[in-house]
């Protein structure tokens, strides 16, 4: 049983149980975590979501057929050597819209940027 079962059990409150168990002499929990534990929390943290542009498909990274374009479009103008405001505020004028916010901003645009200088998103090569 938990703390909270045995305390509404015993009508008393969950820490109460919790401090008379611990009187008692009992361990609730180890006081570390086992390597176990710790290798199922990391397994449970790396479902990031994917890049923009792309989305989870059957467990494959493909492209999302509603971003890809903004995608491109970011692309092609970091490509003619316009910087992220500048971008902002093109993909702000021609109204395309994010992934979830109502518009573009400065730091998403950088980030998108960033990740075709560091070669992380190849467009030719369609490489992620």
């Amino acid at each position: 049983m938990t703390l909270r079962d045995v305390a509404k059990e015993l009508n008393i409150s969950k820490t109460k149980v919790r401090d008379l168990l611990l009187k008692a002499g009992l361990e609730l929990r180890p006081s570390s975590p086992t390597p176990e534990q710790v290798a199922q929390w990391r397994i449970r943290k790396t479902k990031a979501p994917p890049p923009f542009g792309y989305c989870y498909f059957q467990g494959e990274l493909v492209k999302n057929p509603i971003e890809y374009d903004a995608l491109m479009k970011i692309h092609r103008h970091w490509k003619l050597g316009m910087n992220a405001n500048d971008i902002t505020r093109y993909l702000n004028g021609k109204k395309i819209k994010p992934r979830k916010a109502k518009e573009w901003h400065n730091k998403a645009v950088k980030k998108i940027v960033a990740r075709f200088e560091s070669k992380k998103i190849i467009i030719k090569g369609e490489k992620l």
